[in-house]
């Protein structure tokens, strides 16, 4: 069973005076189910879901594409953590498919059947529960996490706050990093000059 909150909330960043690039989020969550695949779980309880979906202009998405920004790293993870994080619960559910095949099929059939599950759970499980956020993520669609509490959830969603924030700071800046910049370097007193060195030094 699944309960919506039908709520959607849009956080717009941008600098003063110009397009407002917006932060999508849509919450969700299911309860009652006995048993979840995604995220794997037994026995009742609540899981929320954020969708987070960045909507961009032509020029952001055009600077995207130019300095090939959609698979760059907004937050970086471990991939090794990440993978065991996902092989965990697959291995789990490929246990359980093997315990099935052997008492409905056979012994022989159960052993592909397991490495088959577990295999294509761990892809979906590191697709879907992975800590690393990529730009493409939250584009075209966006990404759904998966939190265990509504204080997951709003800490969940302050964070994808500042990444975005953080993202279109960059790409204001991308729109400037072809034309040639002047900083004027100001001459030190003989002190401090001095200084200057010996610490450069």
């Amino acid at each position: 069973m699944t309960v919506a909150f039908n709520a959607i909330h849009s956080q717009s960043f941008g600098a003063s005076g110009g397009r407002l690039m917006n932060l999508l989020l849509a919450r969700d969550q299911s309860s009652g189910a006995i048993f979840s695949l995604v995220p794997l779980r037994f026995g009742s309880g609540v899981i929320f879901h954020l969708k987070a979906e960045l909507e961009l202009d032509a020029e952001e998405q055009t600077l995207i594409k130019k300095y090939r920004f959609a698979k760059t790293a907004l937050v970086v993870s471990d991939p090794i953590d990440d993978l065991k994080q996902a092989f965990r619960p697959a291995l789990l559910l490929g246990f359980l498919v093997f315990i099935l095949s052997w008492f409905f099929i056979s012994f022989w059939s159960a052993i592909p059947l397991m490495m088959l599950v577990t295999v294509m759970m761990t892809a979906v499980y590191f697709k879907s529960l992975r800590e690393q956020i990529l730009v493409s993520d939250l584009l075209d669609g966006g990404r759904t996490f998966h939190c265990d509490s509504i204080i997951a959830l709003v800490k969940k969603e302050a964070f994808l706050e500042v990444v975005s924030e953080y993202l279109r700071q960059v790409l204001e800046s991308a729109k400037h990093w072809d034309e040639r910049e002047v900083i004027v370097i100001r001459p030190l007193d003989k002190a401090a000059a001095k200084l200057a060195v010996l610490k450069g030094g």
